[in-house]
């Protein structure tokens, strides 16, 4: 498929095209191989942060194999953020090469770096800027008070 995006990107040059009844633009060749990178870049990191959990116990390939086939049931399936699928395609897939239960720590430990400390971040600054957010407005309101009228 990033091969087909690269292709189509490069062929048509983005002038958009039918394919079954649908106008497709594809990205410029550039974008799409942008894109590409960025999605491999992405899934590497994931994988890679899986098989430093799993103390480089398995071959880095075989844990990244196993995330995207992972990440491809977790679209199929349509669950939001493959929550539950991600686990058990990884499991089903890796259970023989290592225990489950420290295939299991590692995919918890995953999701906690992931997704809820990136949550846990932003949460943050989103307070630290409601918070002066909320000083300014106090201090026009103070400022429209004492104007006399």
């Amino acid at each position: 498929l990033p091969a087909a995006a690269l292709a189509a990107g490069a062929w048509q040059r983005g002038r958009p095209f039918v394919l079954r009844g649908h106008r497709v633009v594809p990205p410029a060749a550039r974008d799409a191989a942008l894109l590409v990178a960025l999605a491999t870049a992405s899934w590497s990191l994931a994988a890679t942060v899986v098989w430093l959990l799993l103390d480089g116990r398995l071959p880095w390939w075989t844990v990244t194999a196993a995330m995207l086939l992972a990440a491809v049931a977790g679209v199929v399936t349509h669950v939001p953020a493959g929550l539950g699928v991600l686990e058990t395609v990884v499991l089903a897939t890796l259970g023989r090469a290592a225990p489950a239960a420290e295939l299991l720590a590692a995919l918890l430990a995953y999701r906690a770096l992931y997704y809820l400390l990136p949550l846990a971040g932003a949460l943050m600054g989103y307070a630290w800027l409601e918070s002066r957010r909320g000083r300014g407005s106090d201090t026009a309101a103070r400022a429209c008070r004492r104007r006399p009228a």
